[in-house]
């Protein structure tokens, strides 16, 4: 185990719901939970809770290789299946706006107000490729990918 893991060629992201299933009902609980406090400490922990983090890479193949794999695992896209489909596309997109993030911090030079205000070409190209696959592969649910569709195209200007 390493206590100091974090170097300058990597980016810290406080999110729980990047990596794993988040088992949180409300946006109170998840605050409450990114703050890693225990009962003892105020928190909504169990006062055994250890929390570690686990490095994460991203790049292009991997992110659009995870969304071939939920098609792949889940089938056609239909009323039956789109909440599984919504939740694990949620996933994807955060891990999409990580990559675009770090590309953004090490095209401006790490300025944070940069940063903030622009998108990186890398995570352009990506949410392009997500947004082409989404609509190829709609399905015939009511609501999946449709409003993912149009919140990736609104976020990088599509």
């Amino acid at each position: 185990m390493d206590n100091h893991p974090i170097s300058e060629r990597m980016i810290y992201v406080n999110d729980l719901q990047l990596a794993n299933d988040v088992p949180y009902e409300t946006e109170r609980e998840l605050e409450a939970a990114a703050t890693g406090n225990r009962e003892m400490e105020g928190g909504i922990f169990l006062d055994d809770n250890v929390r570690i983090c686990v490095p994460m890479d991203l790049n292009a193949d991997a992110i659009m290789r995870q969304l071939y794999v939920l098609y792949d695992a889940l089938g056609p896209v239909d009323e039956g299946n789109e909440c599984n489909y919504s939740s694990s596309l949620a996933r994807i997109i955060l891990q999409l706006e990580a990559y675009d993030q770090a590309w953004a911090a090490m095209e401006t030079g790490n300025d944070n107000q940069a940063v903030v205000a622009r998108h990186s070409m890398q995570g352009i190209k990506l949410a392009k490729r997500v947004v082409e696959y989404l609509e190829v592969n709609e399905g015939v649910a009511e609501c999946f990918p449709y409003e993912e569709i149009e919140e990736l195209k609104g976020k990088f200007a599509l």
